[in-house]
């Protein structure tokens, strides 16, 4: 158990990892608050999707690179299960993203030639420090509940926008991917929070592990405003206008 608050409450160590994942959860950004209202145009939608390849071709990386170090077998087991279902290749994840990117009106080609924007280069970047630097408890802490957990309370939020604002039925499969993360990511989360219980055994890699939590939430949130500024403003950065850039 944690002290929390000076010792007013006390607190799981799951509980503080969930807490600390929610005070930054990107589902409460504001380009999410727009699309779940039906703010955002299709195309807009679909930046957000190329933003997205962009990320999770490196989380997989990230999830492969640290399956080749982890010598516990339940870990790899999960591990490569979780690869397997993102890269099946008579099903896979990113394919079905550019379905949805077609529908919007975009080329399915258009997802992978899109630019990398700063918030995304800097969350890819942010990973590989993360596997490298970090202990291998902690990193799949940040990995799992600071980044993966986040998409299922995502999706769960842009999905009924997807048929009330943007004509999709239920069952489309053009919009899989969203609903298929609904089903596939509560089963993930679970193990996730469990591998990350069981191996972040002492309280320094409790402690790191939050510690990656709160980085992972707050470099997805950077990604996220990246993502509404360019799909919002064609804005790659935020610079202030009339700014000459002259220090």
């Amino acid at each position: 158990m944690f002290v929390h608050g000076g010792g007013a409450m006390r607190m799981s160590f799951r509980d503080q990892l969930a807490a600390t994942r929610d005070r930054k959860h990107s589902k409460d950004h504001p380009f999410f608050e727009l699309w779940v209202q039906g703010k955002l145009t299709k195309e807009q939608t679909a930046i957000y999707c190329a933003q997205h390849y962009h990320y999770v071709t490196e989380y997989l990386n990230w999830m492969a690179y640290e399956a080749s170090q982890i010598p516990f077998r339940d870990v790899k087991a999960y591990l490569f299960e979780n690869l397997g279902d993102e890269e099946n290749p008579e099903d896979r994840h990113l394919d079905m993203l550019k379905d949805y990117v077609e529908a919007t009106g975009s080329s399915r080609e258009s997802v992978e030639d899109s630019v990398v924007l700063a918030g995304t280069e800097g969350l890819q970047n942010w990973g590989w420090r993360l596997v490298y630097q970090t202990p291998w408890q902690a990193a799949l802490a940040g990995m799992f509940i600071g980044l993966e957990s986040q998409f299922l309370d995502i999706c769960k939020r842009i999905v009924p926008a997807l048929h009330k604002h943007y004509g999709f039925a239920a069952g489309d499969r053009r919009i899989r991917f969203f609903e298929e993360h609904v089903r596939a990511d509560e089963i993930h989360g679970a193990k996730g929070f469990a591998i990350v219980e069981k191996y972040c055994n002492t309280p320094e890699l409790q402690a790191c592990a939050v510690k990656a939590v709160e980085a992972a939430t707050i470099r997805r949130w950077r990604y996220m405003t990246g993502i509404y500024w360019f799909a919002l403003h064609g804005k790659e950065d935020d610079t202030p206008a009339n700014c000459s850039g002259a220090l």
